[in-house]
């Protein structure tokens, strides 16, 4: 059986539009009637699907985590662009759907309602990506152009999150953040 084999595209449907929802209004101010209207469903019908709005939003963050996870692999490994482009890429991937959408309190209680309903795969797919992107750094040779090469790949990478992160929180557009990421990058590693 395949990777997609097996999978409700109905349910898919839902849990997709559903995670629009609570990106936009966050958990608190989505109720089921908004899942229901947003994935063209009545609410009983949703019911079908989703025993209560918890159920729901665990598979909204399943469903982003692993697409969070497979897009900024891909970028890192994009075989067409330079080091720079797949590094940007990469933090795109992970942030940018963020990027605008909520304010502070509201990413701050989806990111808290996450780790009450399904634990920690927030907090493992943001260690996950300090790794590769540590071990990127690494590959590429860019420890060595860093203005500070004693910190290492590790610490470079963690700086450059903690860019990431506070741009994304400033509600940036997405064109801005890129090119305030991009100017971290020359910053840091003069690129």
């Amino acid at each position: 059986m395949g990777p997609d084999e097996g999978v409700d595209p109905r349910r898919a449907q839902i849990v997709s539009a559903a995670t629009e929802v609570f990106l936009r209004f966050g958990f608190k101010k989505t109720s089921m009637e908004d899942l229901a209207r947003a994935a063209g469903l009545s609410r009983q019908g949703l019911y079908l699907h989703f025993s209560s709005k918890e159920a729901l939003f665990s598979a909204a963050v399943t469903a982003l985590v692993d697409s969070l996870d497979a897009a900024y692999r891909a970028a890192f490994a994009h075989p067409r662009r330079d080091a720079a482009g797949r590094i940007l890429g990469g933090f795109e991937a992970l942030h940018g759907p963020a990027i605008g959408r909520a304010n502070q309190a509201e990413m701050a209680e989806l990111m808290a309602t996450a780790e009450a309903l399904v634990g920690p795969l927030t907090a493992q797919l943001e260690a996950r990506f300090l790794t590769d992107l540590a071990a990127l750094i690494a590959r590429e040779g860019l420890v060595a152009r860093a203005r500070d090469p004693e910190l290492g790949a590790r610490a470079l990478a963690e700086h450059l999150d903690a860019v990431s992160c506070g741009l994304k929180h400033q509600r940036v557009s997405l064109a801005g953040y890129r090119e305030r990421m991009r100017r971290a990058l020359r910053v840091v590693f003069g690129l």
